[in-house]
């Protein structure tokens, strides 16, 4: 027979290592900006890019964490190049189990990876494969 303070030194087993180990993930919600230069390749063929062309582009890109659950997040991206009555660009990510470093895809197809500095500071690089275009570039990003 089980007695309690058995039962409860067995319960305190289990939780403990839980309450130790647990997941820490940095803060994500709020309002994060940055400024990004961007290469992209127009005109694509069905078989490579045009000769010759590239273009590089800059903007002041804003993050918007609308919500964040443990590891996952998801959010609006905006760039000062679109005009003003346009819809945002929707984010969706997961942090690793690190804490470090995660992963997001966004409404235009387009995905990158993300590594955090410290709660404030994270560094990512994008890239999207379009039907007319492939767009890339690696920003840092500072939580305001």
């Amino acid at each position: 027979m089980i007695t309690i303070r058995k039962f409860c030194f067995f319960l305190l087993l289990l939780i403990l290592p839980l309450s130790l180990f647990g997941q820490s993930y940095p803060e994500m919600t709020g309002l994060w900006k940055g400024h990004i230069r961007i290469v992209t390749s127009p005109n694509l063929s069905s078989d490579d890019l045009v000769a010759g062309g590239v273009i590089i582009s800059e903007a002041d890109l804003e993050l918007t964490i609308i919500a964040q659950d443990g590891e996952v997040f998801m959010g609006t991206s905006r760039l000062s190049t679109m005009e003003s009555g346009s819809a945002p660009i929707r984010v969706y990510g997961a942090i690793r189990s690190t804490g470090k470093e995660g992963l997001f895809i966004d409404s235009l197809g387009g995905h990158g990876q993300l590594w955090f500095e410290d709660s404030n500071n994270f560094e990512y690089c994008y890239s999207s494969l379009g039907t007319a275009s492939i767009v890339s570039y690696c920003a840092k990003l500072q939580k305001e």
